[in-house]
């Protein structure tokens, strides 16, 4: 791929606004986690959830070894929790921002998410630098007020509605 259309692609898919998730999982008594927003509803029948991971991650040995793991869908307050999770800290440290628990199966999940959705691992695919991550949800909750934090061109941004009311 020539350097012209690696460059307009990154332009490209800025304009791209993404929901901010944190994707978790604990393993051999080690919680993980980091900062993703290529993460998308699959299908509903059976309800299913896909996300990209870098194969670099040390996200992803532990959730493809546990097979259990959830995506939290972060709210707009939750900037100081997505920076924790993008940076090269130890994965215990990345836990210290934000009211983390564990479901019954240990699957750590961030209490005040806009929604967290817990996922039982069904396919991977490797791709170039990535692996697709194809998970089967298990159990979900979500926030009653609808504020996510998003990602566009390189910064965190909010949604507002384009209208007050919903025709229909």
């Amino acid at each position: 791929m020539n350097n012209h259309v690696r460059d307009n692609f990154r332009h490209s898919m800025r304009r791209l606004t993404a929901t901010v998730c944190v994707i978790t999982c604990q393993h051999e008594g080690m919680r993980y986690g980091i900062t993703a927003t290529a993460v998308t509803s699959l299908c509903f029948e059976p309800v299913s959830v896909l996300a990209c991971i870098n194969s670099t991650s040390s996200l992803l040995h532990p959730l493809l070894a546990s097979g259990k793991y959830c995506i939290n869908l972060l709210s707009h307050n939750h900037t100081a929790v997505s920076q924790r999770f993008s940076t090269p800290l130890p994965s215990d440290e990345r836990f210290a921002t934000g009211e983390w628990r564990s479901n019954a199966q240990g699957v750590p999940y961030l209490a005040d998410a806009q929604a967290t959705l817990f996922c039982e691992l069904d396919q991977t695919l490797p791709y170039a630098t990535h692996h697709i991550v194809i998970g089967q949800v298990s159990d979900c909750q979500f926030s009653e007020t609808i504020a996510p934090l998003l990602y566009q061109n390189g910064a965190y941004v909010t949604s507002t509605p384009l209208t007050t009311a919903v025709a229909g």
